[in-house]
């Protein structure tokens, strides 16, 4: 087993089967590989993007079961790097991919900062998945066709509201 498929595996067990959780690693993960992979993107540089979509989320599971089932952004950003390196080590990932990975799951949701290619492509893809998944209004929607730059992220994008 490659630590792709060891890491995706351990995430998957990790949240012992919820559909939602579940599901959404799954769809966010595939979206964030094909607008990598749309994009050329360096071997490594799939492999760091594909790994921060697996883990983009992390963190929801343990801050409910931890704090009271509160999982706000704040409680999030506490334990995700934790988690982070724990699943990446035991998945057998280079050390030096930890921190990159840790840096994209904690600015996955900080949509007006400055984004790199790899975060700009894991944000395209959880905003698709999320779209898909809480159907937002137009005035949502609005603000968040802003924050699309990819080529294949705006025509996926444009896609998923237009049905």
């Amino acid at each position: 087993m490659n630590n792709e498929t060891e890491l995706l595996f351990r995430v998957l067990c990790f949240e012992e089967g919820h559909p939602r959780r579940t599901q959404h690693i799954l769809k966010v993960y595939a979206l964030a590989k094909l607008l990598g992979e749309k994009a050329k993107l360096s071997a490594q540089e799939l492999q760091i993007l594909q790994a921060a979509a697996i883990l983009h989320d992390i963190a929801i599971k343990y801050c409910k079961e931890h704090f009271d089932g509160v999982c706000n952004q704040a409680l999030q950003k506490q334990v995700a790097p934790m988690l982070v390196r724990q699943f990446l080590e035991l998945a057998d990932y280079s050390p030096e991919y930890i921190p990159v990975v840790t840096e994209l799951v904690l600015k996955h949701h900080d949509y007006d900062a400055p984004k790199n290619k790899l975060l700009q492509f894991l944000m395209e893809a959880d905003l698709i998945v999320n779209c898909y998944e809480a159907f937002p209004d137009e005035e949502k929607l609005t603000k968040i066709k802003t924050i699309f730059k990819s080529q294949a992220g705006k025509e996926l994008f444009n896609l998923c509201v237009n049905e």
